[in-house]
């Protein structure tokens, strides 16, 4: 299921021949699809609108991103303001700060944002897991639910069991758990009037239950990941340029040069830090790795905003602040990827694999000239 979301997002990151060939792929300010699409779809933009019926996966991102028309395969949805108004036949997987869902998901759903909604009439057909600061569940799930956050609030109906851990849960009038409830938090929840659990309730106190991911700090890994990307854009422009546009011609050579950098420089730095002379050098050099895995993403975004930024007319002489808002949007991504547990940190990994390997094969091959910031 998700295996599928990690291919096409990381073969989206990567900027690869492949992706352009096993799907659709659509970027700029509005994206917005109007005519049936027979295959898979990969969009980013400021704002993505899927108004037409796909007959694949939909894999996008973007600022304002609604999903109004059917789905046939499976959804991998990233955006601040989110809105899944039209059926899935697959599994959702979806990170948004404002996430509501209104419609079928024939398949499992996984939910990540501050705010997560499954409105009234919205229908989980499998099981769902859904995490935030605030998660309402107003719909109706046929298997299992999860729920992570701060505020949790129950009033629809899960066929399933009920598993929540919150500050505060909050099961109001209407609400029908058919298993059982169990509650993780600082208080125990008291089942009202009205509300119908079938199975036992147990509760397992905890000071303070796990809180969901917050906006200041997704917004604080967005912020710190372009200034970082500025800066190394300042100082190497031409490598920096020249790797993020040639991630797309050699994916899989970038991808495992930048996987074995990150994987064997650990055990060779307990090497040399074995001896005393080597102790100095091996700290200097896990400095240097450590900050390996942001310069991929950084690259890798680089990557991702020039892509982007082919696909549109660009003025003479506004290039410069042109790729810098690409690459805004781009970083904004990947920091929202972060939101998907899992699934959204194996994409970031093989994105900073790819990133990292590109920039070292740049540098390892001396190239000369190539694109310029501006």
């Amino acid at each position: 299921m998700l295996a599928r979301f990690i291919f096409i997002a990381a073969a989206l990151l990567s900027l690869s021949g492949m992706a352009a060939r096993a799907a659709d792929v659509q970027s700029g300010d509005d994206v917005r699809l109007i005519a049936p699409l027979s295959d898979d779809l990969v969009a980013m933009g400021h704002s993505v609108s899927v108004d037409a019926p796909v007959d694949g996966d939909v894999v996008a991102a973007g600022l304002e991103l609604r999903i109004a028309a059917p789905v046939a395969g499976d959804a991998l949805v990233a955006g601040f303001d989110l809105a899944v108004k039209g059926p899935v036949a697959g599994d959702l997987a979806a990170a948004a700060f404002d996430l509501s869902v209104y419609s079928d998901i024939a398949g499992d759903a996984l939910l990540t944002g501050a705010e997560v909604q499954l409105r009234r009439g919205a229908h989980v057909a499998g099981d769902l897991n859904a995490s935030g600061r605030e998660v309402t569940l107003s719909g109706r799930v046929d298997g299992n639910a999860v729920l992570r956050g701060d505020h949790v609030v129950i009033e629809g109906r899960i066929a399933g069991d009920l598993d929540v851990t919150a500050n505060s849960l909050e099961l109001r009038p209407g609400a029908q758990v058919l298993g059982d409830l169990c509650h993780t938090g600082p208080k125990a929840v008291e089942v009202p009037n009205g509300v119908n659990v079938a199975g036992t309730v147990r509760y397992y106190h905890e000071t303070t239950a796990e809180e969901g991911p917050t906006i200041l700090g997704t917004l604080g890994k967005a912020v710190a990941l372009f200034l970082l990307g500025v800066s190394v854009l300042w100082l190497l422009p031409g490598p920096v340029t020249r790797a993020a546009d040639g991630l797309r011609r050699h994916p899989l050579r970038h991808f495992l040069l930048g996987a074995a950098i990150l994987l064997l420089s650990p055990p060779l730095l307990a090497l040399l830090m074995v001896s005393v002379v080597g102790i100095p050098l091996g700290v200097l050099l896990l400095g240097l790795w450590l900050f390996c895995l942001p310069l991929g993403l950084a690259v890798s975004g680089f990557g991702l905003a020039l892509s982007i930024r082919r696909g549109t007319n660009v003025r003479p002489g506004t290039e410069a602040g042109m790729l810098m808002r690409r690459y805004a949007v781009s970083v904004l991504a990947l920091a929202l990827l972060s939101l998907l547990p899992l699934a959204g940190w194996a994409v970031l990994a093989v994105a900073a694999a790819l990133g990292l390997g590109a920039l070292a094969d740049t540098l390892m091959r001396g190239r000369r000239g190539g694109l310029a910031a501006g």
